[in-house]
């Protein structure tokens, strides 16, 4: 078993976020213990807590990171070419979107399936993560919009963004 000094607390996150990816990977979110991870990269389970104070704050770490991998995703350049129409970038990001919920199964699952303890909010840092999802999609729909019709575009990035999901969500689940 690995001692503590072997490895820098930021190098020892990072193992720690790498084979909790796996893991979910592999066997969904239900495999993500602190004993597997820890099984996994030869470190006491107690290392996990000591690093992310639980296994809620192990899990929003990690779901952070799929979060910032979509997001890059989504701000790409094949979603925002400029010699298509806005029509064109949203069907190519709803396919993108499709396509990383697909090739990232295990972790795009546990964005929508980790929840936390009852009365528990979600850190600023994190919501904020998930409201830049919707950036990009405002962006492009903002020629169907007025400059002072901020809210109804950003409600209808929502909705949209609602029913992409929810498609690849049924096609993800096999519903």
């Amino acid at each position: 078993m690995a001692r503590r000094n072997d490895h820098a607390r930021d190098e020892l996150e990072t193992l720690i976020l790498a084979a909790a990816s796996r893991l979910v990977e592999e066997k969904g979110f239900e495999g993500l213990t602190a004993r597997a991870v820890a099984k996994e990269i030869g470190y006491a389970p107690g290392t996990i807590y000591n690093l992310f104070s639980s296994m809620d704050g192990l899990s929003l770490a990690l779901n952070a990171r799929t979060l910032e991998a979509l997001a890059e995703v989504l701000n790409g350049p094949s979603c925002h070419n400029p010699d298509k129409t806005p029509m064109q970038n949203m069907k190519a990001m709803a396919q993108l979107y499709y396509d990383f919920a697909h090739d990232n199964r295990g972790l795009w699952l546990m964005l929508f399936m980790h929840r936390l303890p009852e009365g528990e909010k979600l850190p600023d840092w994190y919501q904020k993560k998930i409201d830049s999802l919707f950036q990009p999609l405002e962006e492009l729909l903002q020629p169907y919009y007025t400059a002072r019709q901020t809210q109804k575009r950003k409600m209808a990035a929502r909705v949209l963004w609602s029913s992409v999901h929810g498609l690849c969500f049924l096609e993800e689940t096999g519903k």
